[in-house]
């Protein structure tokens, strides 16, 4: 059983050596220098975060926006007035 588990393991190691292999060869970082790696990784791991983030924390409140906008008869309502951006107060999370 250890076998199998011990083999799976060395498979997913040599598949995440392969992919870094990849990525470093499509990016051309293999021919750079170990600091211009570093600093180059860095860059491209900042910018995936800041993409991330900002998926996350954008996007939704621009789907509703338009969401609104396209189907103004579902949010007719006054309950519908509440923005994603302002608190609930109390009673509305008891709800």
């Amino acid at each position: 059983m250890f076998h199998k588990l011990k083999d799976s393991f060395h498979r997913f190691i040599r598949y995440i050596k392969w992919l870094h292999m990849l990525y470093e060869l499509n990016t051309y970082i293999s021919m750079c220098e170990p600091w211009e790696k570093v600093f180059l990784n860095c860059l491209f791991a900042t910018t995936l975060g800041i993409i991330l983030y900002s998926t996350f924390a954008y996007i939704p409140g621009y789907m509703f926006t338009i969401i609104k906008y396209i189907t103004p008869a579902l949010y007719s309502s006054s309950a519908a007035t509440l923005t994603l951006s302002e608190p609930l107060s109390a009673k509305e999370v008891e709800l």
